[in-house]
């Protein structure tokens, strides 16, 4: 039987992709915004549409196709473009073998943030960590759902994960994916308990603004990509009340707002993998950001940036249309309708 589509979710997903894409302007006002709910909510919903597997190979097998395998995509088209690049800049054969060793090495380790690894210079790989961290995020909620009590196993992950990556860092983003299944683990619950099937008043929410203003006043982040956090428990709750949120506003605007952009969102929002891997390609090949760093000492500069601005939003959700339209790229990426 087919599984009918939420729309509010892909909404949600799209918003939080595109604030994926806006944080990496690199802009701390707007980034103290971003950062307080974009990944948790991903990671949220990831687990609210997750079904657990008796043989945990299988899921192993099924992820593998719909997060490894975009990850690889990533890689070598990475490494394909610099080689063309390259060739078409004529540097030297020996500073080509090393930028593509550097890359190779890097994918094969993980790392989206950390580039130093026990002394030694680590490529990192961009956005696209977050499939490695949701491909071991979803084998160890697995695991751990079948156990006798999986909610402490969970908090135990979690508190393991983000301690240990104060001291080292492991290939394949694994501490991510360890502090990630706690709200992989949330959002499981969440659709066991049917949290998003409440109503809640509207005064209901103030608390839950509350906490929100709370943590953009101090700059409230749970960074994954490096199990960075400002103060930790606070930073889990705000994250959780800013993505329940957003949930609820997305809810709110497939209920009341009939619009073509609504539905557009939606849309898209299902394309969120083909998004992240081109997005992940613009932040790790194209030089875009170097203009951001140029002062705006004329208007030409200034209509330059805007222009790298509206290609940088537009890229993703043009590649998103683009392969909606091919069945067998849609196929590729598992994206279903």
């Amino acid at each position: 039987m087919k599984t009918k589509r939420i729309a509010y979710f892909d909404i949600a997903k799209f918003i939080a992709m595109m604030m994926v894409v806006l944080g990496h302007f690199g802009v701390p006002d707007i980034n103290r915004f971003v950062y307080i709910f974009h990944i948790p909510l991903f990671f949220l919903i990831s687990g609210f549409f997750f079904k657990p597997y008796k043989q945990t190979a299988e899921l192993i097998k099924i992820k593998f196709r719909q997060l490894i395998i975009p990850y690889l995509l990533v890689a070598v088209s990475v490494i394909f473009i610099f080689i063309v690049s390259n060739l078409w800049h004529q540097v030297s054969f020996s500073v080509l073998m090393q930028g593509i060793l550097n890359y190779a090495f890097g994918f094969l380790y993980g790392s989206g943030y950390i580039d130093y690894v026990f002394g030694f210079k680590i490529t990192e790989i961009g956005p696209i960590w977050f499939c490695l961290a949701l491909f071991f995020g979803f084998i160890f909620l697995n695991l751990l759902l079948k156990t006798k009590y999986p909610a402490a196993g969970v908090l135990l992950v979690f508190l393991t994960g983000y301690y240990s990556s104060k001291f080292f860092w492991l290939p394949l983003s694994i501490q991510s994916a360890m502090t990630a299944v706690l709200f992989i683990f949330i959002g499981y619950k969440a659709k066991q308990y049917n949290i998003m099937n409440f109503r809640p008043h509207a005064g209901n929410l103030i608390p839950l603004f509350c906490i929100c203003l709370m943590g953009l006043s101090y700059g409230s982040q749970f960074l994954f990509v490096h199990n960075y956090s400002v103060y930790l428990a606070t930073d889990i709750i705000t994250a959780l009340a800013a993505s329940y949120l957003v949930l609820l506003y997305c809810r709110w605007l497939e209920e009341n707002v009939q619009a073509h952009f609504i539905q557009s969102m939606a849309f898209l929002g299902r394309y969120t993998i083909v998004m992240l891997c081109i997005h992940s390609v613009d932040v790790l090949i194209l030089p875009w950001n170097d203009y951001y760093k140029v002062a705006n000492t004329s208007s030409s500069i200034i209509v330059v940036k805007l222009l790298i601005t509206l290609l940088k939003f537009s890229l993703p959700p043009l590649g998103a249309f683009c392969v909606s339209k091919s069945l067998r790229l849609k196929k590729f990426f598992m994206i279903k309708d």
